[in-house]
């Protein structure tokens, strides 16, 4: 393909023309992504550095999107406007400022690696001042092992590249030092680095896990990059350049439609937007001064511009490729004359589900394409992958180029981001404050009052405060026992009184109310365990082809989901699962796998959401990924009208439409389907009653998918097992990126400064304003505001038709602002939409904020969410909670952390029905979850062996000094995992972990870990004590675990005379302390009872035998 390219007249005279002494030469009549592909080459065959201008981001992304395709071993980097939101406080997000300094490296660096990268940037990222290259180059920052860094000196470097230090690290640009060990997410990096010192030396470097926080791979150099804004955005004039400074003698510079650039440049100097006393910016007449570099101008059209004066033009014969809208049959007709004409076909398909199933139908039409990842010169026929957008035909050359996009009318690919995986799976918010409402699980609910360490008992405890200034030491290794109280946030907990009886008063009370419930919830899910269902059929290999076209790679949570779905679909009984996960996480493409796996058995599909315009958006959606495949998808709502309506209901009971979404409309009276097969509904919660009870009778005949966006937290998933089949959805996708959230008074500055900065970056805005009867007056007044923006509204009150248009023409970016409604709050995915104000956030619930929030933030911008509240209104106690809790929790999956305040109590209620809140707010949600999953499993008549951890008492220190770990919350956090751990591989790994997150093991933390290795030790060999008795090690066995005489031979055998037997008040093992210090006697007590512990664990798996006491010991 590439040889065809440079062999014709056209692209040797281009060659040639383009020459220095910012000569402009002028390439008219190229089409879609053959642009890119002539320019790249150009520069290719003169080893040249190429930076390829465009007038929009999205002209880059798609330029970005055609390069990758043609140049897979190729740098190629966007260089993006920097993005600045106000208030003027929020920096850059760092996907933003990483992109632009990996832009940077490359150029610096393309002189002595001699690699030569590809750039492309939008017109506004080349006006934006940078620091020169002089100063920015000193901070580009390369660690290797073995080289000398003293910590102070090394931190001191970091802070000075704008680095944060933490305790803990999680995000980029953060560095943490504890000891000898030194944590460092660079901005660029995908994950975070650990560095290990032998005294000023860096002994190794390991790159880590940011969630787990553990080392998976030892590597001997990093790359630091600077995350300083003034880098980005120089304050001094002498200081400043543009990127031009950056490009190598060498370089070329392509500008894509000159006359679209110069217009932008144009908008970009004279929006208000930019002139807000922060950013000034160049001209595009001194980004050019004084260049000497070789310019191409690529045109569709000729055209004339003073700024690019032609030095030389030419005309390259390429014409873009018909619409083929689907019609397969035409594309083929085609093809074949292509063929005919010896041209040299290529399709790019953007994944290979998409590959194959274009592989199938040309190979049915009579065609005979061969697949390769990579182009062949010399293949006729060729299906390749890539993320092309638009294809070309380029006569000359005896080529044609295709993308799967224009033969499937699909959607635009996304690009995806290579360097920024994200995905915290959301853990429970455990994270202790002093003051906050705990629950002991044997004294009830007080108050924790933080760590102090009692010299008598060489330990640290927790304190806990009850009633009347009670106090309760809870030693740490006994940390399983206490609980953050999370219950309701109406009213504060009470408190009980140490030794009184009030606590298992209410814990009997819950119990007994939970066991009734559990047992209602397991007889209904042992009725329908009997029901007969639709047995569907194994996957077949449309199934496997349509997963593959999924334009993302699946997070392990929504592979889970995936297969729990197929699973109860092959069954023979109905399917009822709820699919739980927070907003944005992947739910809709399990509702699309399992409806393609019911059509696909020939039965129909019917989609239940709240909205009309959730229908909307799932139709589309639905439409666009089943676009391949013989699959009729149609939306009944109230778009439709009522002849529109009429005819599909008709065609639905002939059984003419196999996937049917619509609003509660589906399940009226005179909706009858020829063969459902599948029902998937999304937010149940959200329909009335009637419509509820419609779909219990549903749920006896047919499969049912519920969807909802209500987090439900792992603790009340597990509880649930066996009851209620659930899967949860706990990971983000790779993609998202949290969204950046700022409590604000209403300002008519603030709300034009952040519209007109998303516009500038081709955005478009969400204005909430959630009065139906005032919101034409506040979008008149936006647009006073905001002459510039074009503002429509939104409202549930609309006529159909009326609500329908605005939002296909918001969805085809034709309006930069929709006022609207909460009517947007359900589902919605408009990628493009990534700032959002909401009027009144004060008078907004915790969950409606966070809902609503979700709609922004899904695509390649980091999103703002503006929560506007009353400047000369004093906020209700409430209110001020709700806005804090959603402005802190702003990272991904916060939905969860959120729900610990409000939602977690909301989703419990969805499940378990609303009359169980009293019981939660009443002990605690942790020790509710609790007492379910005990209830449950009495019910399903499985009783759990219970393992008790014996006694352990060494006269020795036993805890982790503030030295070794700083952080409380990383403190409790380790103290609650040693004392959670029941097996010595636990133990193993808890070591482990300690030594890897935090350096050599201290001595006294060394005992922790050891005392929580001999209970463990202690409990699988049956004791209930181990300890030192004056001048003795006692190891004393529980009731009914007395000793055998072949253990106690076997003791004596391995240990001889360093044990000996005592009768005396019960039998027990003795072991002379002697002058032994307390650790070695901690030693040699590990090794007796691990050596006890495998002769019980033996004896267990053996068959019975008659147990020969130890009767003789005795006497």
């Amino acid at each position: 393909m590439i040889e065809r390219v440079r062999n014709t007249a056209v692209f040797r005279e281009a060659a040639e023309s383009v020459g220095g002494g910012g000569r402009f030469v002028w390439a008219y009549g190229l089409w879609g992504a053959a642009r890119r592909l002539f320019a790249a080459e150009l520069a290719e065959a003169s080893d040249r550095v190429l930076l390829y201008v465009t007038s929009t981001r999205d002209a880059a992304e798609t330029a970005l999107g055609d390069l990758e395709s043609f140049y897979r071993h190729k740098p190629l980097h966007l260089f993006p406007p920097r993005e600045y939101l106000p208030p003027s406080d929020v920096l850059p997000p760092d996907q933003n400022v990483s992109e632009r300094m990996l832009t940077l490296r490359a150029l610096l660096n393309s002189a002595k690696n001699r690699k030569r990268p590809f750039i492309v940037a939008p017109v506004r990222s080349l006006l934006q001042y940078l620091a020169k290259p002089g100063r920015v180059e000193p901070l580009l920052l390369s660690l290797h092992t073995g080289d000398n860094w003293p910590l102070e000196q090394l931190s001191l470097a970091l802070v000075e590249r704008g680095y944060r230090r933490r305790s803990m690290i999680d995000t980029r640009g953060e560095f943490s030092i504890r000891g000898g060990i030194v944590d460092i997410f660079p901005i660029c990096a995908e994950d975070p680095y650990r560095l290990e010192f032998f005294g000023d030396e860096i002994e190794s470097i390991r790159v880590f896990d940011p969630l787990s926080q553990r080392s998976f791979e030892q590597v001997q150099q990093m790359e630091i990059m600077p995350r300083n804004f003034w880098i980005d955005s120089p304050d001094s004039e002498g200081d400043r350049t543009t990127l031009f400074e950056y490009l190598p003698e060498d370089a070329m510079v392509v500008w894509d439609e000159p006359l679209a650039i110069e217009a932008e440049a144009g908008s970009a100097l004279a929006a208000p937007a930019f002139d807000m006393g922060r950013e000034p910016i160049a001209t595009l007449d001194g980004v050019l001064q004084g260049s000497v570099l070789p310019m191409l101008c690529l045109s569709r059209f000729k055209q004339s511009s003073d700024r690019f004066s032609e030095a030389a033009g030419l005309t390259v014969q390429c014409h873009s490729l018909e619409p083929i809208s689907g019609r397969l049959t035409a594309f083929v007709d085609k093809l074949d004359e292509w063929l005919q004409k010896r041209y040299q076909v290529v399709i790019v398909c953007n994944n290979q589900g998409e590959s194959k199933r274009l592989m199938e139908l040309l190979q049915d039409a009579g065609m005979h394409p061969h697949f390769h990842a990579a182009y062949q010169e010399r293949t006729q026929l060729l299906i390749t992958l890539g993320r092309l957008k638009n294809g070309f035909a380029l006569d000359e050359a005896e080529l044609v180029v295709a993308s799967d996009q224009e033969i499937f009318q699909r959607y635009t690919h996304r690009r995806p981001r290579k360097k920024f995986k994200g995905g915290a799976p959301i853990a429970n918010f455990t994270d202790l404050r002093v003051g906050d409402y705990v629950v002991h699980v044997n004294h009830g609910i007080g108050l924790y009052r933080g760590i102090v360490y009692l010299p008598e008992q060489k330990s640290e405890f927790l304190v806990l405060e009850y009633l009347d200034g009670d106090k309760l030491y809870v030693p740490v290794n006994m940390l399983q026992l206490v609980q953050k109280y999370v219950g309701s946030d109406d009213e504060p907990p009470k408190l009980y009184k140490l030794g009184g009886t009030a606590w298992f008063r209410v814990q009997e009370r819950v119990r007994r109310a939970i066991r009734d419930m559990a047992g209602e919830l397991l007889d209904l899910y042992a009725a329908r365990q009997v029901l007969p269902g639709i047995e569907f059929s194994q996957d077949g290999r449309w199934q496997g082809e349509f997963e593959e076209a999924f334009l993302y790679r699946e997070t392990e949570d929504q592979l889970s989901a995936i297969e729990d779905v197929k699973e109860d679909m092959e069954r023979p009984h109905p399917m009822d699962r709820l699919i739980c996960g927070d907003v944005g996480y992947g739910k809709t493409e399990v509702a699309l796998r399992a409806a393609f796996k019911c059509v696909m058995d020939s039965r129909q599909v019917a989609i239940l959401v709240p909205t009309t315009i959730l229908a909307q958006q799932h139709y589309t959606t639905f439409r666009e990924r089943l676009a391949d495949y013989p699959v009729r998808v149609e939306m009944l709502s109230r778009f439709k009208s009522a002849a529109e309506q009429k005819k599909i209901v008709a065609e639905v009971a002939e059984g003419k439409i196999d996937i049917v979404i619509g609003t509660h409309r589906l399940i009226q009276n005179d909706i009858a389907f020829k063969n459902l097969g599948l029902i998937v509904i999304d937010e149940e919660q959200r329909f009335g009653v009637a419509h509820k009870e419609r779909l219990k009778q549903l749920r006896k005949m047919v499969d049912v998918l519920t969807l909802t966006a209500t987090p439900i937290p792992r603790t009340l998933h597990m509880a649930l097992m066996g009851v209620r089949d659930m899967s949860v959805i706990n990971t983000a996708p790779e993609e998202r990126l949290s969204v950046i959230t700022v409590v604000a008074e209403y300002n008519e500055k603030l709300i034009r400064e952040a519209v007109l900065r998303e516009m500038a970056r081709e955005g478009q805005v969400f204005f909430v304003h959630n009065r139906v009867e005032t919101i034409n007056r506040m979008a008149n007044f936006l647009r006073r505001l905001i002459p510039e923006a074009r503002i429509e509204t939104a409202h549930g009150q609309m006529r159909e038709r009326e609500l329908q248009s605005v939002m296909e023409r918001f969805l085809e970016k034709e309006i930069d602002v929709l006022t609207c409604t909460t009517i947007i709050g359900s589902g919605l995915d408009i990628p493009t939409v990534n700032t959002m104000l909401i009027n009144r956030a004060d008078a907004f619930g915790l969950a409606d904020l966070y809902q609503l929030r979700g709609r922004v933030g899904r695509y390649k911008h980091r999103a703002y969410a503006y929560l506007l509240i009353p400047g000369h209104k004093a906020l209700s106690e409430v209110a001020q909670k709700r806005l804090k809790a959603i402005e802190e929790f702003s990272e991904l999956g916060s939905g969860f952390k959120i729900a610990l305040r409000d939602l977690e109590i909301r989703g419990a209620g969805n499940i378990l029905g609303a009359e169980q809140h009293g019981d939660i707010a009443a002990v605690g949600f942790e020790m509710y979850c609790q007492l379910l999953e005990e209830a449950v499993a009495e019910l399903r008549g499985e009783k759990p062996e219970k393992l008790l951890l014996p006694t352990a008492e060494f006269e020795l220190d036993s805890l982790i000094p503030d030295s070794y770990v700083s952080s409380p919350s990383q403190k409790l956090s380790l103290y609650k995992k040693i004392g959670l751990a029941r097996s010595e591989a636990h133990v193993d790994q808890i070591v482990e972990e300690i030594q890897d997150r935090y350096g050599q093991i201290p001595p006294e933390t060394r005992n922790l870990v050891d005392l929580a290795r001999v209970r463990v030790l202690g409990a699988a060999a049956g004791l209930e004590f181990i300890g030192k008795i004056g001048g003795n090690i006692l190891y004393r066995p529980a009731p009914g675990k007395d000793f055998t005489a072949d253990e106690l031979a076997d003791l004596s055998r391995t240990f001889g005379k360093k044990l000996h037997l005592e009768t005396m008040g019960g039998l027990r093992l003795l072991m002379p302390a002697g002058k032994l210090e307390p650790e070695e006697l901690l030693r040699d007590s590990i090794e007796v009872v691990r050596r006890l512990a495998i002769l019980r664990t033996k004896r267990k798996e053996e068959p019975a035998a008659p147990n020969r006491q130890v009767a003789a010991a005795k006497r």
